[in-house]
């Protein structure tokens, strides 16, 4: 029987849709695809962010209707919601991200920024008070943390990894209250009680805590509260920097940590060295910006001096805080409340070798250094050792004693450490 043209291409249609031709089904394009797929195709075939989406509460949950198609963003994809957007690449899977985290994330670029793709959906912390997403990154891990006290905001890279380290949110560094940002020589990220700086030249890390403790307020710290027999190293710069290389190579070879307190002035005289000190793994402390007789000064001009000084430090891509040394150990209650009201601990020592006075026309030598630190040796001493030459005879006694003062306290027991040893 003949059939009509028209008969034969409707049967051909027919066989098409119903996969009769070469016995293969058509199919809609396999999906996730590269290209966005058809507006149908998108309403009718349910990938990853649709079945994420329904897992959540579909409409009904806090992301609610969708405000639109998916679309292809950064070799993934995405679709908004009205409280959020859930976003798929292969090889992280789909993830939603909403709320302060989600004006964040968008405002670093979203997908194409440098956080990536999220790795986790927005997550409460486990101190049960903020809130975080975890993306894929490309710098040793990525996320965005959000308080209500700090608000929403990034930590990847080094500087992640060392509060990671410290404990996350629960570590004394609390919640990040910055994003990373950069400084000389380096990076920064700053958290409620402190902040994290990562020096390019040395690609280390440095932890700067700014909270002091309550035991430290009132007081110009004579000895480290402890009953471990460690001793910290200190050295004052102010006048040259003839012994500060010297120095630095002996705490090095010893594997030994030394707290700086630099002048401002000293700073603005040698700007190259404060990089010298962070990059070895060293602190440094506020040492003031001129040196003067802190009992002479005003509140007002203590508060310069002070504030002058951390600038200059942190100009030269080091933080100072929370140690600060009064010049001449010259102090009284006033000017300590006033160093307080700053934001530091005010910290003496235990012994001073007194090695800048020199050596007296050949009357003293390096072991007149020796003996005064050992003579003062006790769990927590605080030592006073000085950068710079004497004047009159271009000695530096501090550096030539110092392997041996290094060497005598291990041999009696004793182990060193930095000044951040008295914040707990």
């Amino acid at each position: 029987m003949r059939r009509s043209r028209l008969a034969v291409l409707g049967m051909a249609l027919v066989l098409a849709l119903a996969g009769g031709f070469g016995g293969t089904v058509l199919a809609p394009p396999a999906y996730p695809a590269s290209a966005v797929p058809p507006a149908a195709v998108l309403q009718t075939a349910a990938g990853p962010i649709d079945e994420h989406y329904a897992q959540l509460g579909g409409g009904s949950s806090f992301l609610g209707q969708p405000l639109g198609a998916e679309y292809g963003v950064a070799g993934g994809r995405a679709r908004d919601y009205q409280g959020g957007s859930i976003y798929w690449s292969a090889t992280t899977g789909a993830h939603e991200v909403h709320g302060a985290i989600r004006g964040r994330y968008l405002a670093l670029g979203g997908p194409a920024g440098f956080l990536g793709f999220p790795l986790t959906d927005e997550t409460a912390t486990p101190d049960g008070v903020g809130r975080y997403n975890h993306f894929a990154g490309t710098n040793a891990g990525s996320s965005i943390y959000w308080s209500p006290a700090s608000g929403a905001h990034e930590v990847y890279g080094a500087i992640r990894a060392r509060w990671v380290a410290l404990g996350w949110e629960r570590s004394r560094l609390g919640y990040p209250v910055s994003g990373e940002y950069g400084i000389t020589g380096g990076r920064r990220s700053d958290f409620q009680h402190g902040s994290i700086l990562w020096h390019a030249a040395s690609g280390r890390t440095e932890v700067i805590y700014t909270s002091v403790p309550s035991s430290l307020l009132g007081v110009d710290l004579e000895r480290i509260p402890t009953t471990q027999r460690v001793v910290a190293l200190t050295f004052d710069a102010g006048a040259n920097d003839a012994a500060l290389r010297s120095i630095l190579n002996t705490l090095a070879a010893n594997g030994v940590p030394g707290t700086f307190f630099l002048t401002g002035d000293w700073v603005n005289q040698f700007p190259s060295d404060p990089a010298l000190i962070y990059n070895a793994g060293d602190r440094i402390g506020n040492h003031s910006m001129t040196h003067p007789d802190f009992t002479t000064l005003t509140d007002a001009q203590i508060a310069a001096e002070i504030s002058s000084a951390q600038r200059t430090i942190e100009a030269a891509g080091a933080d100072p805080l929370p140690f600060f040394r009064f010049p001449f150990g010259a102090r009284d209650s006033r000017t300590i409340a006033d160093v307080n009201a700053a934001g530091y601990a005010a910290i003496r020592w235990t012994v001073d070798t007194l090695g800048w006075e020199g050596t007296l026309n050949g009357t003293r030598g390096p072991s007149f250094v020796v003996q005064r630190v050992m003579a003062s040796a006790q769990p927590g001493e605080i030592v006073l050792m000085h950068l710079g030459s004497n004047p009159d005879d271009g000695s530096t006694l501090d550096a030539a004693a110092l392997p041996q003062v290094i060497s005598q306290l291990r041999a009696a027991g004793y182990g060193f450490v930095t000044l951040d040893a008295a914040l707990g």
